[in-house]
Parts: C-alpha cells; sequence; structure tokens
C-alpha cells in the first residue's frame, strides 16, 4: 500500500518512468539483510518493461554489488558510498569517484578523536581501522559482511607516502548520543565535507560534491535519462537529495520527517515487500 504525501511537493506521476533508483538497506532489504524473492522477480518484471534500476547505497561497492548481481543488474552501474563512487556491476568500469582529500580527512580524525572516537576508513573498495574494536568490527561485518583491516595510526596511514584519500569515513556511535554528534559534525565541516546519516548509529563523511542525488543525476545524463523519467526509493537522510532531485520520489513510511516531507509518495509496509506492493500498483500497470 501506498499513500500520497500531505504537505509534500506534489502528487507525483510514475507514467514514463524510463529509470527507477533504489536504495538498499531499510528498504529493499530489511533488518535480515535478505534480498527476497519477490523483490528480484519484481525487478525482473521491471527490467523485461524495459526500465533500468540502478542501485543507489551508502554500502561500499563489494558489499552492495552481490545484491545488485542477485537482482540481475550485470552491466549497469552501482552508485555505492552514498554517490562518492559509481562502478558498473559485474566489470571492472568505474565512471565516478570522488574521494575526501587526506588532509581533509585528518581533520576529521582529529575532530572526532577530541571526542574519544575513531572512525572506519574506506580506501577506494577497501575498509581500513586503526585500532581493534570488536563491538564495532563486528557490527560492520555482520551489516556489510565487510571486515577492517586494522593499520594502527591512521593519521599516519593516510598522509603516507603516498597520501591517501579516504571515499569515505564512518563513525559508529550510540543512537541517544548521534543527533548531538551529527549536528556538531554539520557545524564543523558545513561547506567543506558532505556529512549524513544511514543507520542510526552511523555518522558518514564524503567530499562536499557528493550525495545519491549529484550521483544519480550524473548517471541519468550519461544514460540519456530525464529527471521526470526516474523514481527515486529511499528511507533515510542519505536519501533525501536523490528523492527529493527524481520526478517520482518514494519515500518508506518509516523514514525521517524530512524525508516524508519532500516525497511524492510514502510507502507503508515493511522493506522490500511494501516497495515489491508499489512497484506492481504503480510501476507494473496500476493507477500512477
Amino acid at each position: 500500500m501506498s499513500r500520497r504525501v500531505t504537505g509534500g511537493r506534489g502528487p507525483g506521476s510514475a507514467a514514463g518512468v524510463r529509470l527507477v533508483a533504489f536504495d538498499l538497506d531499510g528498504t529493499l532489504i530489511g533488518p535480515d539483510l535478505e534480498l527476497h524473492d519477490e523483490v528480484v522477480e519484481a525487478v525482473a518484471a521491471l527490467r523485461k518493461r524495459g526500465v533500468t534500476v540502478v542501485i543507489v547505497t551508502g554500502r561500499m561497492h563489494r558489499s552492495a554489488e552481490a545484491y545488485a548481481r542477485r537482482l540481475g543488474l550485470d552491466g549497469l552501474p552501482l552508485v555505492s558510498f552514498n554517490g562518492a563512487m559509481v562502478r558498473v556491476v559485474g566489470r571492472d568500469e568505474t565512471w565516478w569517484h570522488r574521494p575526501i582529500a587526506a588532509v581533509q580527512a585528518v581533520r576529521v580524525l582529529d575532530f572526532l578523536g577530541g571526542r574519544g572516537l575513531e572512525p572506519l576508513v574506506f580506501v577506494g573498495d577497501r575498509l581500513y581501522a586503526g585500532a581493534p574494536d570488536p563491538g564495532r568490527d563486528l557490527l560492520y561485518a555482520r551489516i556489510s559482511g565487510a571486515k577492517p583491516e586494522h593499520v594502527g595510526d591512521l593519521r599516519a596511514y593516510l598522509l603516507g607516502p603516498p597520501r591517501l584519500g579516504p571515499t569515505k569515513m564512518i563513525q559508529v556511535e550510540d543512537p541517544g548520543r548521534m543527533p548531538g554528534l551529527y549536528a556538531a559534525a554539520r557545524a564543523r565541516f558545513a561547506g567543506e565535507l558532505a556529512v549524513t546519516t544511514s543507520y542510526p548509529f552511523f555518522l558518514e563523511f564524503m567530499h562536499s560534491d557528493v550525495g545519491k542525488g549529484l550521483a544519480l543525476a550524473r548517471v541519468c545524463r550519461r544514460l540519456g535519462v530525464r529527471r521526470q523519467e526516474v523514481a527515486a526509493f529511499g528511507d533515510g537522510l542519505n536519501d533525501l537529495d536523490m528523492v527529493r532531485w527524481a520526478g517520482l520520489g518514494v519515500a518508506m513510511a518509516g523514514g525521517p520527517p524530512e524525508l516524508l516531507e519532500a516525497a511524492d509518495r510514502v510507502v507503508d509496509g515493511p522493506p522490500g515487500l511494501g516497495v515489491v506492493r508499489f512497484i506492481e500498483e504503480n510501476l507494473l500497470g496500476g493507477d500512477g
């Protein structure tokens, strides 16, 4: 079941959709981290209708690619790291990669270190950490399937030589303390870095010219798809610019107020199955 948004930006339309962009966590997959058969079948039905399907996720590429391949998206672009990287599924082909400068990354380390925190750091499509933290490392491995390589002094590691620019940095923090940390990080790095959240315990730092909406727009330009021909689905603050940008922006009902306000439609129901119902009712011959 889907509903229109009271006070949202407008009714939105499913007519003429040529490309559908899906977030993964909280949108296509739930807490069990499984991509269920109904989702795979719905995406296959979209593809059969000639609709291009693109995953747009905060995950690292290699973590997201397993889901994309199960959805049959080989040969299509995959937007990862909240838009900091675009690579083609099943190929060694990169369309876009915009890392943080090493000196900016060190400023993030200083900001977090002053609060007794240390982030996970992604360089290219590899994951690094300084000192081992079993709770943090196991949490991230459970979600993504990736375990960090421990390098000791992250500052020294990034400053090299050679200097290494992270694709993304993630701080794992207690959800109860996250609002204050998020606000402080947004204020500290305003105009310098993009700062967002995905899971309620992840604070994420990227290059200032990075976002899901920006990356999706670049992908669509390359594919010759117009904004009004795009539907985008998401559930978190890191999906906000993508949902705003798309001609049809669709939010999951459990998303934050800012996302629900920006959306044209809201999907009720659990991740995956709620989206499947929306696809069947609106994109595969429903009332639009």
